[in-house]
């Protein structure tokens, strides 16, 4: 995605700490490690810059891979954290066979899409979870799509959608998961966009 290619180093200077000041965010993540540690391999797909799969890794999930769009992304992640392995991938088109992941992380990799690309995600990463593997996502929660044409100071065109958690979780239902947690919380003020955050956690049936 050309926007994210255009701000991969500005990105990655804003974000690559957020972890630290997002307690709910890094509990949940530290719960997720410790669950999924030793189930096989762990895709981080939308990685950005590799904050979230350098978390994961950190706590335990040393057998991790992130996988995002951008390439630029890619390039910055890899220079961060070269011990972890990245790639260029995309969650509506996944390229690995179906059963091949231990779990799935996703923190606002379908921020982008429509509910009918959100649907082709969530069956993709179906198709390439093993049985009963986790599926870990996060998403903004609201019924409008917003549009953005600046990024700092780097020109973009991009629309970023808000959903309704209980939409997403028909989606879930309809695509073969089972839902273990479903859970909102309030933005960090001062610390990241405001609008609401939805978190995720689902099991392959």
């Amino acid at each position: 995605m050309k926007c994210y290619n255009d701000t991969s180093a500005n990105y990655a200077d804003e974000r690559i700490d957020e972890l630290s000041k997002k307690h709910f965010d890094s509990l949940l993540l530290k719960e997720f490690a410790s669950v999924n540690k030793d189930k096989g391999l762990c895709a981080d797909f939308g990685c950005g810059p590799g904050q979230t799969t350098k978390f994961l890794f950190d706590h335990g999930v040393k057998d991790i891979i992130g996988i995002d769009v951008s390439s630029g992304m890619i390039d910055v992640a890899q220079r961060y954290f070269p011990q972890i392995k990245f790639e260029t991938g995309d969650i509506l088109e996944v390229s690995y066979a179906s059963n091949y992941f231990g779990s799935v992380l996703a923190f606002y990799a379908i921020v982008h899409f429509t509910y009918d690309q959100v649907r082709i995600a969530f069956s993709e990463v179906n198709r390439v979870l093993k049985e009963k593997g986790h599926f870990l996502f996060s998403f903004h929660v609201g019924n409008e799509i917003v549009h953005f044409d600046r990024a700092g100071d780097v020109d973009v065109d991009i629309d970023l959608f808000l959903f309704s958690t209980e939409q997403i979780i028909e989606l879930l239902h309809e695509t073969g998961f089972r839902i273990i947690d479903a859970l909102e919380r309030h933005p960090y003020e001062d610390v990241e966009w405001a609008t609401k955050r939805a978190y995720i956690l689902t099991e392959k049936k």
